[in-house]
Parts: structure tokens; sequence; C-alpha cells
């Protein structure tokens, strides 16, 4: 699997982190930004967005960690059909689930929803328009897990406790374990010493 947890604090044993080892890309735990308006986020909510290097992430790299983790409903399929796929994407959308977190219960389906980077909003219309996407784990009936997008139901103003933002950062180098190759300056050579002189003479 592509998919490993990691710490944002380095050697913090926070586990905030999903790294996917395909795209190189570092995912926020959803739980740490649920409840926070996208206008927050932005705002330097966390300092996310600001000092630890994070953007909304789009459709398309979202769609990505899904599929890194096995999920195929609602993405390359449909939704609620039957699929010989059906055992590998339950299995997938409880891995994604328990690595991103944000996690609810609403009778036997655990839902986990995230917001998306917005599109540009029309013209006319101050402010973004956000879909979240909706993974379902359903426990009794594993046909019916599936990931679908929302649509507009998300205000950019407003949190809500249940949504949380889908934050992706590439990995910093420094968290590859590599070191900067070093650099050395070159060293002057230093001139031969002249031979001395003793003051004495040879006589012949």
């Amino acid at each position: 699997m592509a998919l490993i947890q990691q710490d944002l604090v380095p050697g913090s044993g926070d586990q905030l982190l999903t790294f996917d080892t395909e795209t190189n890309l570092q995912w926020l735990n959803l739980t740490v930004t649920a409840g926070r308006s996208y206008q927050e986020i932005i705002g330097g909510f966390g300092r996310f967005t600001t000092t630890y290097g994070f953007q909304y992430a789009d459709g398309t790299q979202i769609g990505e960690l899904c599929g890194h983790a096995g999920i195929t409903k609602g993405l390359t399929e449909p939704a609620l059909t039957p699929s010989p796929n059906d055992t590998k994407n339950h299995r997938g959308t409880e891995i994604l689930q328990n690595f991103m977190n944000g996690k609810f219960l609403v009778g036997s389906v655990v839902h986990s929803r995230g917001i998306m980077r917005p599109p540009a909003p029309p013209p006319n219309v101050p402010m973004p328009i956000l879909g979240p996407i909706h993974l379902f784990l359903n426990l009794l009936d594993p046909i019916l897990s599936h990931t679908e997008s929302e649509g507009p139901t998300a205000s950019p103003q407003v949190g809500d406790p249940e949504i949380g933002s889908y934050l992706v950062r590439v990995r910093p180098a420094a968290a590859t374990g590599r070191k900067p190759p070093v650099r050395r300056t070159p060293q002057k050579k230093r001139p031969s010493p002249k031979p001395r002189n003793t003051g004495r003479r040879r006589y012949e």
C-alpha cells in the first residue's frame, strides 16, 4: 500500500499526516480542521497554510489519494452498483478513514467529509462555492460503501463540526532523511617557502 502515517511535528508521535509514497504528498488529518471554515483555514488557522506550507487539495489530488487507498466506487465506477471490487473498495474506505480520521457514526455508517479546493466563483458571486468530498463506510453492507462529491453544501464562512479540510503539501526535503550536499570551498594553494638567506658567503 502506498499510504504511511507520519508525524506533523517530527518525533512527537502525533500521527497527523498521511504520506502517499506514489505522489510524494503529505495530507493533514481531517479532525485537525473539523469545524473550521474555509475562511479560517485560508486566514491562517493553526498556521497550516503558512508555517506548515499546506494548501487546499483539488478534486484530482483527492481522487488519486482515494485510488491509492483502494477506493473505486463513486470514482472509477458507479457508487451503489454491486461490483467485483466491493470488498477492495470497502477495505480501502476503511483504511483511508483510519488514516485521515474526521470520522463520525450515523447508524451503521461511518462518515468522513472534507472540503476541497473551490473553483473560481462565477461572476457576481463574492464567495467561493465549496463542495465536500464524502466517504461512506457501511458496516453492515460493504456493497454500499462509496465516495461522492456533495456539491455546494458547505459555507465558506461558517464551520461545520462534521467537515474538515483536505489540506496537502509536497513532502519537505528534510523529511526524506537525505542530507543536502555539502559545498566545499576550494582551498588556495600556499606559495612554496623561499630559501632563507643565512648571511654566509661561499668562498671557492
